[in-house]
């Protein structure tokens, strides 16, 4: 049974991280320490195209904010992530950074691609991280299975409200009347 190894870390400052020069190598920034990241696959990549297209049409048909794929969003914490996908609301746009092109805060929304060599990253650490932030609302997709997690920040942590096999049509609670059949929208 092979054992998949963790992304590589490298201590460093938020300065030292600050002028790292854009990617590739591609990095977030957690808790002191620069976290090399994989690039995706193609079938990965593939999910974050359709995805945050069937959001950004339904956004922007409801002119109801902004949504990006792959950016830098620095959290309050000051941990740095790079969400395959992440929602801004009108009330949040202050938070981008348009000069920079990146989000500087709590998004509303962001959506993970859960690769095999990224997937108990994103799914404890980069959680971990979200809920600390407040980020309203987290899904998780697998990239085999196209089955979906729906997580809502509440008080008392994350509560999944949707657990869904791939094939099942999503109706998200973020956006109420998007109804999404990854199955259908992906292959």
């Amino acid at each position: 049974m092979a054992i998949a190894a963790g992304p590589r870390r490298i201590p460093m400052t938020q300065e030292q991280f600050d002028e790292l020069p854009e990617g590739p190598p591609f990095f977030d920034y957690i808790n002191g320490e620069a976290v090399e990241l994989n690039r995706p696959s193609v079938r990965h990549q593939d999910i974050v195209v359709c995805v945050s297209y069937a959001i950004r049409q339904y956004v922007k048909s409801n002119d109801t904010g902004l949504v990006a794929a792959d950016v830098d969003v620095r959290l309050p914490s000051g941990d740095t992530v790079g969400p395959d996908i992440t929602f801004l609301a009108k009330d949040r746009s202050h938070l981008y950074d348009e000069q920079k092109g990146d989000i500087l805060g709590s998004p509303n929304l962001v959506v993970e691609v859960l690769s095999p060599s990224t997937a108990i990253y994103d799914r404890i650490e980069k959680l971990a991280l979200y809920e600390r932030a407040q980020v309203l609302w987290v899904w998780l997709i697998d990239q085999d299975s196209l089955s979906v997690e729906e997580f809502q920040w509440t008080s008392d942590g994350y509560l999944r409200i949707n657990a869904l096999p791939g094939g099942q049509i999503f109706a998200p609670k973020a956006f109420p009347d998007l109804h999404l059949n990854l199955a259908e929208l992906i292959d």
